[in-house]
């Protein structure tokens, strides 16, 4: 998975070169539950501080973090409680911030990174906080963000944590959800069915998001966890355009994204352009997929690249057509007039004379139809974006069950490459976001023992269980590179918690219920609420 290395892994490569054979590993899905990495096994006791005008003058957190029994190399299992302690408040100014984080060995199983490395928690502390203070004081929970979040025209800035911010649009993108959910009907329709005895709860949750991290990351300290990317763009004799990236695609569409980025910088349809990746053997080093980093960096490196191939080509083609190369350009895969839009000659015979008849152009020249180009973040430790999230749901206070309504997200990932991409990718997030909201536990017996290492037992967010999700944008694009592209492959898992929570609990208030903070947020976590119990055992 990822960056990880795995015990049974190195156990395999270990046997292989023992017996001399190719060995091949196959876990099933108990042996996966079992050995593959776990995450967000956290105790938090978190305070806010806040006057009655609803200004927030203080967070402290105290962080306790279960590791699992050893550290997955080359990551460290604490890295997730490191995120948690600075991420904490991260949306708000505020001139107080204290946190503590610790670590515990246990005897389950091995705890390391996993999608939206310890944001999850931190939004759900941060936005819980927000949510009950502002019930605390009275005042409308959105009003209170508004009054504390980082303007958008006072960048950079530094959190209370000293996370360094480029620039944000937190307001921008607090403003908009509020239009698309019509924030004031639902309020007005909330309260009339509450006169009906239907309890239904709006929750929001702004957060920020880590992406595009550079070496001051793992760099620093010593993990071998490569920051940088490349891409190497060839023209090949036939026209077509090949793209090697150290990029590597999980599903999340990074081939597109890549071959995008070439074509538009290159000037070919997309179609033309041929992704290839995973195998470094024949691609240039690269990080690889984490973090939410594959367009932010291997997108900046392949639209480099391909710049550059363009300014190669084009001077070969200068040289055929006994032309300035800055009167060229290359559109729809052919060279034209760079201001009348004329038609010169297609790529492929740019690429057949430079192949087959290099002779024929003059005498010291030569073309380079092959190019590579490097990205590495440097101005910032890491983009950060933002954004946030609406949850509309309705409690059945006869039997605990939760069901979700309606789900916003806004999200500024600087600029969008691919708008279907990054929606669904959001929409992924959400939904996984929601599974650890209400569904996803592991349940361990005194002795270590996985007891539900099945997918009978080990709920996951189905799709009768969904709601519609709408997804809309805010853009600030990160200066630190040409395209302006940061991440956003964690933002929906970030968010969706805690409005989920806060959804929950505001549904659940005017009822006198106690505050529901333990995840996942169960029907018997919901009766026990309505009891007045803080939580109910498991």
């Amino acid at each position: 998975m990822k960056v990880h290395v795995y015990a049974d892994e190195m156990a395999t490569a270990a046997l292989a070169k023992l017996l001399k054979r190719p060995v091949k590993f196959v876990a099933d899905r108990l042996e996966s539950f079992v050995t593959d990495i776990h995450a967000r096994d956290h105790r938090v006791h978190a305070k806010i501080g806040v006057k009655r005008d609803g200004t927030i003058t203080a967070f402290a957190i105290d962080d306790l973090t279960g590791i699992g029994p050893y550290s997955v190399y080359p990551r460290t299992s604490g890295i997730e409680a490191n995120q948690v302690v600075n991420l904490v408040g991260g949306s708000y100014t505020c001139p107080n911030y204290r946190a503590r984080a610790r670590v515990v060995f246990q005897n389950k199983n091995v705890m390391c990174q996993y999608r939206a490395v310890g944001h999850p928690i931190a939004t759900a502390v941060t936005e819980g906080l927000v949510e009950l203070a502002a019930a605390k004081i009275g005042m409308d929970v959105a009003e209170m963000r508004r009054r504390n979040l980082f303007a958008d025209d006072k960048y950079p800035a530094t959190s209370a944590s000293g996370l360094k911010f480029e620039r944000l649009s937190h307001h921008a993108a607090l403003d908009k959800i509020l239009r698309m959910m019509d924030y004031t009907g639902l309020r007005a329709e909330q309260a009339r069915l509450r006169a009906q005895d239907i309890h239904r709860g709006i929750g929001l949750a702004s957060f920020i998001e880590v992406t595009n991290p550079s070496a001051a990351f793992y760099g620093v300290g010593g993990a071998r966890i490569s920051s940088q990317d490349g891409a190497t763009v060839r023209l090949d004799a036939t026209g077509a355009v090949f793209c090697h990236s150290g990029v590597t695609e999980q599903g999340q569409g990074a081939e597109s994204v890549l071959a995008q980025c070439v074509a538009t910088s290159f000037g070919v349809p997309i179609e033309r352009v041929r992704v290839v990746t995973g195998d470094t053997d024949n691609t240039p080093y690269g990080g690889g997929t984490w973090a939410s980093r594959a367009a932010g960096i291997g997108g900046e490196a392949a639209w480099q690249a391909g710049k550059a191939l363009r300014a190669n080509v084009l001077a070969a083609a200068a040289s055929i057509l006994q032309a300035d190369p800055q009167a060229l350009d290359i559109r729809g895969g052919i060279v034209v007039d760079a201001d009348t839009g004329r038609e010169r000659m297609p790529l492929e015979e740019v690429a057949r004379v430079v192949y087959f008849r290099p002779d024929t152009l003059p005498p010291g020249f030569q073309a380079e139809f092959m190019v590579t180009r490097h990205y590495v973040p440097r101005a910032w430790p890491f983009a950060f974006t933002n954004g946030v999230q609406a949850s509309y749901l309705e409690v059945d206070i006869k039997t605990g069950q939760v069901s979700l309504l309606k789900h916003w997200c806004v999200e500024d990932c600087g600029t969008v490459i691919n708008p279907q991409l990054v929606d669904e990718q959001i929409r992924g997030g959400i939904v996984q976001g929601i599974g650890g909201a209400l569904f996803e536990h592991c349940l361990y017996d005194e002795a270590g023992q996985l007891l539900n290492a099945n997918m009978m037992d080990y709920l996951v967010p189905m799709a009768a269980e969904m709601p519609d999700i709408e997804v809309g944008h805010v853009v600030t694009p990160t200066a630190d590179s040409e395209l302006g592209a940061k991440g956003a492959g964690e933002a929906g898992t970030a968010g969706a918690p805690a409005c989920v929570m806060n959804a929950i609990n505001d549904a659940l208030r005017p009822l006198g219920a106690a505050p529901i903070v333990q995840m996942p947020i169960t029907p018997e976590r919901v009766l026990a609420a309505l009891r007045g119990l803080s939580h109910v055992d498991d």
